[in-house]
């Protein structure tokens, strides 16, 4: 490889390591060569040598979820254009599994890890995984609730109390008054979303309390028991916990003669693809997916270059309104009580 690139076997070395002290010309002209060879760095000897491996953990908590994956994607992109390659692990929503992921993690010795909705306590998860800078997206310990508790900095959210403040703002210009939230799992989004809806709610109409209806069984409501008794109650509006379990309740719905936004208006979270085909098609607030994924990763690669992590950030959602919050029959002021 020397020999063809007309340079010495240390500039080669250099170069494939794009150091310094090679000049761009000759760098290129190294690489041409190295990629016309076939020439692949060993990266395990490598590491070995300069203590890196050039990748990256990222543990997310189920890889069946539509907007993980997208997260996954931003992730990736900004980690291949600064040369890195990811390692993945699934937490499948239990604390457990994620420690088992970190303690792999732990054995490959990436440069740096990224939790993406970990169960975990913050600062436990950076114990277990002190030798790499740990970045956290989107934490969903239930003390981090509203915010609270999030480290000042290593942190990347979505910002769900925008994003339910603008929820309801829509459904009250749209003469919804009666509003309920049909309740996740439990975790830190969750709890921020019910709460951040209860306080909007409370600000614009004190006499018309949030009604909470509890979350669904994790294998499903197969007897669609929850669907009859939302039917039974007949709130105006519904803001569901994401945007599947906003389906499977429009679904639901339709076997108890309730239709979306007929008689009800529905709302989910996350914009994940088939929000926009659905029929009707879902109002929901859009997470900046890719953009969290991208963000996690730029701030981690800073971290491992400088030593240094960067200050938390959240970053802006968008409510994006179609078809099962606008009822046309509805407009003429069928549903606004006051």
């Amino acid at each position: 490889m020397a020999r063809g690139a007309r340079v010495s076997v240390a500039t080669v070395s250099r170069a494939l390591r794009d150091q310094p002290q090679v000049n761009e010309r000759t760098r290129k002209r190294v690489v041409t060569v190295a990629r016309r060879l076939g020439y692949v760095p060993n990266r395990a000897a490598r590491s070995l040598v300069v203590r890196a491996t050039q990748t990256l953990g990222l543990l997310i908590p189920d890889a069946t979820d539509p907007i993980h994956g997208e997260i996954v994607t931003g992730f990736e992109q900004e980690a291949a254009a600064h040369e890195y390659t990811v390692m993945l692990a699934d937490g499948f929503d239990d604390p457990a599994r994620e420690r088992r992921a970190l303690e792999m993690f732990a054995m490959h010795r990436p440069d740096g890890i990224t939790l993406l909705g970990s169960m975990l306590p913050q600062r436990v998860t950076r114990l277990m995984a002190r030798t790499s800078p740990v970045v956290f997206v989107n934490g969903e310990h239930p003390h981090l609730a509203g915010y609270r508790a999030d480290l000042t900095h290593g942190c990347i959210r979505a910002d769900d109390i925008q994003g339910m403040d603008a929820v309801v703002r829509h459904l009250f210009d749209g003469g919804y008054r009666r509003l309920a939230y049909v309740a996740g799992p439990g975790n830190a989004s969750d709890l921020t979303r019910r709460d951040a809806i209860a306080r909007a709610l409370e600000t614009m109409s004190p006499s018309e309390p949030l009604r909470v209806y509890g979350a669904l069984p994790r294998n499903g409501d197969t007897n669609g028991t929850l669907a009859a008794e939302i039917a039974k109650d007949r709130p105006d509006a519904l803001i569901c916990y994401d945007d599947k379990l906003a389906f499977q309740l429009i679904d639901q719905l339709r076997g108890h003669a309730v239709r979306v936004p007929r008689d009800i208006a529905v709302v989910g979270f996350d914009d994940i693809p088939f929000a926009r085909m659905a029929n009707p098609r879902l109002t929901t607030v859009a997470q900046p997916a890719v953009e969290l994924g991208r963000r996690a990763a730029a701030m981690l690669l800073t971290a491992i270059r400088t030593g240094t992590m960067p200050r938390s950030i959240r970053l802006p959602v968008q409510l994006v309104v179609r078809e099962s919050t606008i009822n046309p029959a509805a407009q003429g002021g069928r549903r606004s009580r006051t």
